[in-house]
């Protein structure tokens, strides 16, 4: 198919020889953005930047998608090999990359200097003629911005090195007169380029004009002197000498470098022992990857084919990955014959720097054979030397240790039948067509025959002593070498005596060594190397909850302050004893993590681990606290003193500048957050947990964590009951059902609130009854039992108009707003959004407001009034973009596309829905997956599209019948039934 994305003059698409732009400069934009990182993943943060530079709209992620909606749209319409994918706060065009016109000359460019050194001028001229035939004029012609020019510019200066070499090309070739035109309108638009200048000079001298050149030199030489103050170089003068001395023209061209021979290929395999078991591992690696470019060559069928052969190895220390990869490789070497090659990319190597890409393809192209001096400095240029060195080349390659995919990403070779081998301790993702393969510890079968390969039948003695051995060794392959490299030196020993070594206590790891190596010395040399107090540290620190923690959380585990930890922290991190992976947010590596928690049972009592852990509980619950206030000052809470645990102090706290920080706290912390609750209710601190689940209460519901908020508040409840505390129970009920109502458990929302409102009762506290009657009028809403809603909504606004509360009078209002809404009462619907927005307003809640404006939006909708309600529905996206939930974000973009005319904008409207629908789904809210599969059947239906709407409508009567929301079950049901009417059958 003729197809095409044109950046290379204006931006265009080309299709069966037609050309088609985009609608607006900002949508060329976008389509151009897309285009440069064809294949890869744009953040939305990125896209901002490049549209706009430093001066976004005020709802540029809005825009966005309204531009990639059109761009999908067209690609879909032309029935193009391209697809403009989005996944989490990206997109990605998945296109072959030579079907833009950019990317086409820049490896036609790469391919064309690669033959050029090789000798083949004719292919070489081919190709950059091919390249410069792609220009259309200015590239990026129309669009501004920052950005935009940057880009330009950069392309600007690659066709000028293109030209160039082209240039020189024909001038060896003698074509000296014709080129003289050309070159001398690059020398004016370019007027101190010596390169050019040198050019033009051979050009004109070629063609029997001397005097011409000389003056050419005189020209440039005074330009130099009068701009920039310096004289011409030497490889101008160098031209300029050998004119005045009438040289022969073949002298005036560029020295040649000396010819080197065709260097043999290459073979870095290092020397192994042999390989013990894992016939299974070795045989998927050779099974899959002597197909080559063949069935392993392009799985997505996405892109021109030919891709490598990738095989990813992972795997713990010690787990023999090396070996199987270097095995492997041998095993494959007449498959191959190009050359079969090892770089340790050194992630891990002590003492050593891990080799950065750059370095690493520049070893790769000297093994391959590449001058020094011939590899150019840039990457891209680098990168694409390496892909044309490998183009037609069958070879093997090991990048063994490698840290993630960004490392080894510019290190693989594009179109070619080369294999590439990855091993690394951690599993990478995001490369294409990768297979990965998990390598497990040794079966204890194959780590006893290991054993005995290694020490010699002679010297095994009892069968069962090398069982106990290699599994005190944890059947790991680097153990078990370390284990019988120890035995064979020592004549003397049996394997009864290394069972007796291995099984002392302390010191095992330490027994897992040979002359050379030992299993747990980087670790215990490190620690070792610590003071007592950061070796204290460093133990409990292994005691958090979590994967990650902060210096605040490492501060509470320690008991130490805050200033003093960091240093601790500082100390560690600089011992590879932990790890940053991200700024302030710290881990351990899981075998240090092991090796540390190892020493905290050896070394720390259970009373101190006990204390220690609770401290960080009592942390939590502070910083926990803390963060709902900010988040929710208003919200209805319980919060009775809690003492801190015995021996502890006051915890410094982490200081967050907004409510959207706090909240991110909280975001960053929910596993270790979840997981202290839990200790704390398991391990005999009730009252902690009962407290902890009630600070977090309002951000599990929120930001739809229903699951972990109905395990928590349940047994919150239970406690508060047992204790006699029946504000606490009335309280914890109440987070219990709104997280019930939020997973669509009304029914047992319903129970849980009238065991509240008991005992709201019997305390006499009008504010909790009042919170307990709100959120019976939200069950009852999700319901369908309108009338019974506005009846305790009613009654709730009156308890809250006692208090004069404007903020909790404000959400009564919203929420009576939408049940109006829904019983079809418009202007009683609108009277009471209007009064709750200029609530809320007057207590400066913008989150608030935007739910506000987005049930305005809902409400205009309903009404016909498509134009205010998409202004209510952008101004509302627009706040909750910047502080809301993706909850809230989605129900707002169910209402933008709500706004849309399905018969024009069709695509727009289902991208909002469907981008809305996998929110609820992920998080749970049924109701809401409901709602939105009936507005996706209702646009599918109104395009024509009636099959797929029946689906739809089907998924929604379905999923609202299961949770009991009646309203939406049956208009999910009246929707299906009006679709199979015969009338509307064809």
């Amino acid at each position: 198919m003729d197809f095409g994305i044109l950046l290379l003059g204006p931006v265009e698409f080309r299709l069966a020889g037609s050309r088609d732009a985009p609608g607006t400069p900002k949508e060329r934009l976008t389509l151009t953005a897309l285009a440069l990182d064809a294949g890869h993943p744009v953040t939305l943060d990125t896209l901002v930047h490049r549209v706009w530079d430093e001066e976004p709209p005020s709802k540029p992620r809005a825009s966005l998608h309204v531009y990639a909606a059109r761009i999908r749209r067209r690609l879909r319409t032309a029935a193009c090999p391209a697809r403009l994918l989005q996944g989490a706060h990206a997109y990605t065009l998945e296109i072959d990359p030579d079907l833009v016109d950019w990317h086409r000359f820049r490896r036609l460019t790469d391919e064309a200097r690669a033959l050029s050194g090789g000798g083949d001028t004719a292919g070489a001229l081919e190709r950059l003629t091919e390249a410069d035939e792609l220009w259309r004029g200015e590239p990026l012609a129309g669009l501004t911005g920052l950005w935009a020019e940057g880009r330009r510019a950069h392309f600007t200066e690659k066709r000028l090195a293109a030209t160039l070499t082209r240039t020189a090309i024909e001038l060896g070739l003698g074509r000296h007169a014709e080129l003289v035109p050309d070159l001398t309108a690059l020398l004016d638009a370019h007027p101190t380029d010596e390169t050019i200048a040198a050019q033009l000079m051979t050009a004109a001298y070629g063609s029997g004009r001397q005097g011409d050149a000389l003056r050419t030199y005189d020209s440039v030489r005074r330009r130099l002197s009068e701009e920039l103050g310096t004289d011409p170089g030497e490889a101008l003068s160098r031209v300029h000498r050998l004119v005045l001395d009438h040289a022969p023209v073949a002298e005036l061209l560029p020295r040649p470098a000396p010819a080197r021979p065709s260097p043999a290929a290459p073979h870095t395999l290092p020397g192994h022992g042999d390989l013990v078991g894992r016939e299974r591992e070795l045989g998927l690696i050779t099974n899959v990857c002597a197909l080559g470019g063949t069935e392993a060559a392009d799985p997505s069928g996405v892109g021109g084919g030919g891709i490598i052969a990738l095989q990813t190895i992972a795997g713990m220390p010690g787990v023999g990955k090396s070996l199987l990869a270097v095995h492997a490789a041998r095993l494959l070497a007449d498959r191959y014959p190009d050359g079969q090659v090892l770089l340790d990319l050194r992630t891990h190597a002590p003492g050593r720097q891990a080799l950065s890409a750059q370095a690493a393809l520049f070893t790769l192209l000297r093994v391959f054979g590449v001058a020094a001096d011939s590899i150019p400095a840039d990457p891209e240029e680098r990168t694409a030397l390496w892909r044309t060195l490998l183009s037609n080349r069958r070879a093997v390659i090991v990048l063994d240790d490698a840290a993630d995919a960004d490392q080894v990403r510019p290190l693989l070779p594009g179109s070619s039948p080369s294999l590439v081998i990855i091993t690394s301790r951690r599993r990478l993702t995001g490369l294409p067509g990768v297979r990965s393969l998990f390598l497990d510890i040794l079966p204890a079968a194959d780590a006893a025959a290991l054993f005995r390969r290694l020490v010699g039948d002679e010297r095994v003695g009892d069968p069962e002593d090398v069982a106990r051995i290699v599994r005190l060794c944890g059947h790991l392959p680097l153990a078990v070498e370390l284990a019988a490299g120890r035995l064979a030196s020592r004549p003397s020993w049996t394997t009864s005596h290394l069972v007796e070594k291995l099984t002392r206590t302390p010191g095992r790891l330490a027994e897992i060594r040979d002359g050379f190596r030992e299993i747990a010395r980087v670790f215990e040399m490190s620690y070792h190397a610590l003071t007592q107090e950061r070796r204290k540290a460093f133990r409990l620190l292994s005691l958090h909850f979590g994967a990650t923690f902060g210096p605040h959380a490492a501060a509470a585990l320690t008991g130490l302050s805050l200033d003093v930890t960091e240093r601790v922290l500082d100390s560690l991190l600089d011992d590879h004893l932990l790890s940053e992976p991200a700024p302030e947010t710290f881990q351990f590596h899981d075998l240090v993590g092991e090796y540390a928690r190892l020493l905290a049972a050896m070394e720390d009592s259970p009373a101190e681990r006990d204390t220690a852990q609770g401290r960080l509980i009592h942390f939590y619950l502070q910083a926990s606290r803390r963060a709902s206030r900010m988040i929710h000052p208003r919200r209805f809470r319980y919060e009775p003193t809690a003492s801190p645990p015995e021996g502890g102090t006051a915890f410094a706290l982490p200081e967050w500048r907004d409510a959207q920080e706090a909240r991110d706290w909280l975001a960053q912390e929910r596993a270790g957050l979840v997981a202290a609750e839990q200790c704390a209710r398991t391990r005999g601190r009730p009252l902690e947990a009962a407290l902890l689940a009630g600070a977090l209460a309002g951000f599990l519901e929120e930001d739809g964590h229903w699951s972990e908020a109905q395990r928590m508040h349940g047994p919150a409840a239970r406690h508060w009951s047992a204790v006699g505390d029946a504000r606490g129970e009335a309280c914890a009920l109440i987070d219990l059902a709104g997280a019930q109502s939020r997973a669509s458990r009304y029914s047992r929302a319903l129970s849980s609130t009238h065991r509240a409102l008991d005992l709201a009762g019997t305390l006499g506290d009008p504010e909790t009854e009042a919170e307990v009657r709100h959120l019976l009028g939200v069950i009852h809403w999700h319901l369908g039992r309108h009338g019974t809603a506005l009846t305790f909504q009613s009654a709730t606004l009156e308890l809250r108009r006692r208090t004069g509360d404007a903020w909790q009078i404000a959400r009564c209002r919203n929420n009576m707003g939408i049940t109006h809404l829904f019983v079809g009462d418009y202007e009683a619907s609108e009277e009471s959004f209007h009064s709750a927005l200029k609530g809320f307003r007057s207590c400066g809640d913008e989150r608030e407001v935007a739910r506000v404006l987005n049930n305005l939006s809902d409400l205009h909708a309903h009404r016909g009034e498509r134009n205010i309600a998409r202004r209510f529905a952008l101004e509302s996206l627009a706040l909750l973009e910047r502080i809301g939930s993706d909850t809230e974000r989605a129900s707002a973009q169910v209402n933008l596309a709500n706004t849309m005319v399905a018969e024009s904008e069709s695509e727009e409207m289902l991208a909002l829905y469907r981008e809305a629908l996998s929110v609820f789904r992920r998080v749970g809210d049924l109701r809401n997956s409901a709602a939105t599969l009936h507005t996706i059947g209702d646009a599918l239906r109104a395009v024509g599209r009636a099959s797929e709407a029946a689906l739809n409508y089907k998924g929604a009567w379905t999923a609202a019948r299961d949770i009991g929301a009646a309203h939406e079950e049956s208009e999910a049901r009246r929707a299906l039934a009006s679709l199979t009417a015969p009338e509307n059958q064809g």
